[in-house]
């Protein structure tokens, strides 16, 4: 008995990974089309209810598709609002291009003489060599072939978003048309409560996971705004709250601007600065790796214990999105376990 409830764990360990690496790129479409549809499904069944609505003979289907359409246009004119203010200030940093290349170059020979002050490797030899290699790869961005297969690359990757925008929307209005039929469907089968049950402590675990996030990325965000603002860094309210921002994205983290900022400090002879900010890096590395398994466990339902090893195997497993589907997918296993009965005891 024991090894068949063994051989039963590592099959739903295994089944939950592959489909997590495999099936849940795939179905993300229909997934965010589904989300988008229970999520308006309760304000289009109250219009539904009401008297004119029901003299007018509009059903939930209706009101859900327009405020799905709704939500459809105002995300793209907002999308197309931010790539206007970005082109805008690409545009500015264009115009000054001639500016802004004379401050790098200086910036440049600051820090050679500040590389010759401290290992003894000759300026002029330093800068021509950091020059001779700008100019090599500016030769190989503006190559025709690679310049081709980037934008290749690119057009590729915007007709997959696009594409998956496209179907979550029309999944997400077919899912409201066809919503009581599927739950009639799903109802002739026993595992459907059991499924729904685990839904519903999966949506109380994910709020939980995002709510602690929003909390560590708060406190990193004060952290960096007060070490930069003693560190009278310039602008320290917006790049402190940008860093700790960046501090929350997958793969990055404060350290891919506070370590190369600090690197340049260091060259440039300002050391307490550069110093100041690798301890601001260490800081905030420290208080993300102490927080998260507390905090994730706490909101969560997991041992900090095992939230701290979901998110290193996430990452190890998935990649960048780990430190999401690693949890996710150990949520996912308790729930699964609990259900069904296949705790260790």
């Amino acid at each position: 008995m024991k090894i068949k409830r063994f051989v039963l764990q590592m099959g739903v360990i295994a089944g939950v990974i592959l489909g997590m690496k495999y099936v849940f790129p795939v179905m993300l479409p229909f997934l965010l089309g589904w989300i988008l549809a229970e999520a308006v499904h309760p304000l289009a069944r109250y219009m539904a209810g009401r008297k004119w609505s029901r003299r007018l003979h509009i059903k939930e289907s209706g009101f859900g598709a327009f405020f799905i359409l709704t939500i459809t246009v105002m995300g793209v004119g907002l999308l197309l609002l931010s790539a206007e203010y970005l082109t805008g200030k690409i545009g500015e940093c264009i115009k000054y291009y001639p500016r802004l290349k004379a401050e790098a170059a200086e910036l440049v020979g600051q820090c050679c003489q500040g590389v010759e002050r401290i290992i003894g490797i000759p300026a002029a030899e330093s800068r021509e060599y950091i020059f001779r290699q700008a100019g090599e790869f500016q030769k190989y961005l503006l190559e025709d072939g690679i310049n081709m297969e980037r934008a290749m690359d690119s057009v590729r990757g915007c007709v997959v978003i696009l594409g998956i925008f496209i179907i979550g929307i029309v999944s997400a209005i077919l899912f409201l048309q066809e919503r009581e039929k599927i739950r009639k469907i799903l109802k002739k089968f026993s595992f459907y409560q059991k499924a729904k049950n685990l839904g519903r402590e999966l949506l109380v675990g994910m709020k939980g996971y995002l709510k602690a996030q929003v909390k560590i990325t708060g406190l990193i965000c004060i952290l960096c705004v007060a070490g930069l603002w003693m560190l009278k860094i310039p602008y320290f309210l917006g790049l402190g709250l940008a860093v700790g921002v960046l501090d929350a994205l997958p793969v990055l983290g404060t350290g891919t601007f506070l370590i190369p900022a600090g690197i340049l400090l260091l060259f440039q002879g300002e050391t307490f600065m550069g110093a100041g900010l690798f301890l601001l890096y260490v800081v905030t590395a420290g208080v993300r790796q102490i927080l998260e398994p507390r905090l994730v466990g706490n909101h969560v339902g997991l041992s900090p214990l095992l939230t701290l090893l979901s998110v290193y195997l996430g990452v190890v497993i998935y990649g960048g999105f780990g430190f999401i589907l690693g949890p996710l997918s150990a949520l996912l296993l308790y729930g699964i376990f609990k259900e069904w009965d296949l705790l260790l005891a």
